[in-house]
């Protein structure tokens, strides 16, 4: 499970589904995660999907029109999908024909794993199926995760945020920008020095987990926002802010669950801290939505980065 979850759907009315994307979008986020549909609006457009290189384990759930125009009809969409896309829940949705006929031709059609429903209910079906899906893998084992997969990626986009700063500069401006981080470097090795120093006269082998590397996520993360604060024409005040949060916000709880242990004891979604802190599932569903806000935030600002590069 990742924070993006990928739909599948097969529509031929565009604009009819605006409002339930929209929808079903906010249900998602207040969750945690990213709602992104891939739109199919013909048989003719499904079926180029299926044939291209798609990674199956991308899909998360499948919705599909009853009538898809052209005397094309649900029933022969889904067996198509079925064909590649073997287990994953589909909702098979119809502005006219009601639930229990959708179910008659699921039926007779030997389809599996097919939720059915009217379009007015869609958003309310798709979220219903999308919570059951999750609260399957949203134990704090699953969750942490998730997190660290979504962090690892924006570290990815901090490093091409720096490397595209960097670039853009004249001569000068590299010179200054990569002395930054060799400040960055020598100010940790004295910390360093200092914290071999105290493991010399250790006598207990748990104080060497505190030890870490050179030039963190951290301090790249410290780079970039100084660099969006003072850089000149790299100043970018809402950017600058967005990197503030993500350090004050989620670097520490990042951080935590790293270190968190799982305690099964009659409790499968208990888990705490090095110092014995409880974390639930409700801090880690609002450090996935300030997750997704920032990760939308550095996403804007690699677009806005990499032209100058």
């Amino acid at each position: 499970m990742r924070l993006d979850f990928n739909v599948l759907w097969v529509d031929d009315q565009p604009k009819a589904i605006q409002s339930q994307i929209t929808k079903i979008a906010g249900e998602m986020k207040e969750h945690g995660f990213q709602f992104n549909p891939k739109l199919c609006h013909s048989m003719v457009e499904l079926q180029q999907f299926l044939a291209g290189d798609v990674f199956i384990d991308e899909v998360d759930m499948v919705l599909v029109d009853w009538d898809l125009g052209a005397d094309v009809k649900g029933p022969e969409a889904i067996e198509a999908i079925r064909e590649k896309i073997m287990y994953k829940d589909v909702v098979f949705y119809s502005a006219h024909t009601a639930p229990d006929k959708l179910r008659e031709l699921v039926y007779e059609n030997d389809l599996e794993g097919v939720y059915c429903t009217t379009r007015d209910d869609l958003v309310e079906e798709v979220v219903g199926v999308f919570e059951s899906l999750v609260k399957k893998v949203l134990d704090l084992d699953h969750t942490r995760g998730i997190v660290m997969g979504a962090t690892s990626d924006i570290d990815h986009m901090v490093n091409e945020c720096l490397v595209s700063i960097h670039g853009s500069m004249d001569e000068a401006g590299k010179k200054a920008f990569v002395a930054s981080a060799i400040a960055a470097v020598d100010k940790k090795l004295v910390q360093l020095n200092k914290q071999a120093e105290k493991l010399r006269a250790e006598t207990n082998i748990a104080a060497f987990s505190a030890a870490h590397m050179l030039f963190t996520s951290i301090e790249r993360l410290r780079l970039l926002s100084a660099a969006l604060k003072e850089g000149g024409s790299h100043a970018n005040a809402g950017a600058h802010a967005g990197v503030k949060r993500y350090i004050d916000e989620v670097v520490p709880d990042r951080n935590e669950l790293g270190h968190v242990v799982l305690v099964p004891e009659g409790k499968p979604t208990l888990v705490v801290n090095a110092e014995g802190k409880q974390v639930s599932l409700e801090e880690m569903r609002v450090l996935r939505t300030v997750i997704l806000d920032v990760r939308s935030e550095f996403r804007t600002l690699l677009g806005i980065l990499k032209p100058q590069a």
